[in-house]
Parts: C-alpha cells; structure tokens; sequence
C-alpha cells in the first residue's frame, strides 16, 4: 500500500509523468476522433486523421495548460508557442527515425522507439521551459 501512495504522490508532483498521461489521453481522444469520422461518419480518412491530429493537440494544450503546468500565461500566446514546439519535435522525431532506419540500418521498431522517445523528451522540455513558463514578456515593450 505504501508504493501505491508514493506513485500517487510522484504523479502529483512530476510533470514529465503527467505529460506522458496526458500524452496517451491526447492519443485516446485523437484516434477516437479519427475512427469516429471514418467510420460513423465516412468522412475521407486523410480529412479524419488531420482533425483528430487536431483535437489531440487541442486535448494536450489544455490539459497540459490547466492541470500539468497549471499556467496562468495568455492562452493564445501559449498556443501558438505549443503548436510551434510540436512542430519542432515532431519534425526531429521524422529525422530521428530515418537516420535510425536508412542511415544507421536500425529496425523500423527500434527506429520508431528512438524517435518516439526524442520526440516526448524534447517536447515536455519545450513545454516546460519554452511554452508554459510563468510569465511570458513581450519582446517589444
């Protein structure tokens, strides 16, 4: 039972877990969205996959936002800073799991293992230094 409250109380406490939480939640609600318009709707699967890319990103922003980071920063501000990190990350992410599949002749699982773990990494980093820090100055005052 003691383990049990310590995992609770390093939840609690540890934004990089949470970002991860919250990063399966984003994915739930994301291939949610997608199989949804796919199937319940027959909505094109490139219109349904962008839109649940859309709302996982939506999902991860407020979350990470209002419970993870708790910051009280402009939202729009933060938005787009978030929207500019994902890129960053996600492009690193595409260059990661090339150079590990055609360059270094890695297997496509171990490629997409590396990347995936560049990707959250640098990610949370830029999330946490970069997008939800506690005030955001403008660059011109």
């Amino acid at each position: 039972m003691f383990w049990l409250l310590k995992t609770r109380d390093l939840i609690k406490t540890n934004t990089f877990i949470k970002f991860c939480l919250i990063g399966v939640v984003n994915g739930i609600v994301g291939f949610s969205i997608i199989l949804s318009l796919i199937y319940l709707l027959n909505i094109n699967y490139i219109i349904s996959s962008f839109l649940g890319y859309v709302g996982g990103i939506i999902t991860s922003f407020i979350l990470n936002k209002y419970v993870n980071f708790k910051s009280e920063g402009r939202i729009k501000i933060e938005f787009l800073i978030f929207i500019g990190s994902f890129v960053v990350a996600y492009s690193v992410n595409v260059i990661v799991l090339y150079s590990m599949v055609e360059l270094l002749h890695q297997s496509k699982l171990v490629g997409l293992i590396v990347a995936s773990i560049t990707y959250t990494i640098l990610f949370y980093l830029s999330s946490k230094f970069f997008v939800f820090i506690k005030h955001h100055q403008p660059i011109i005052a």
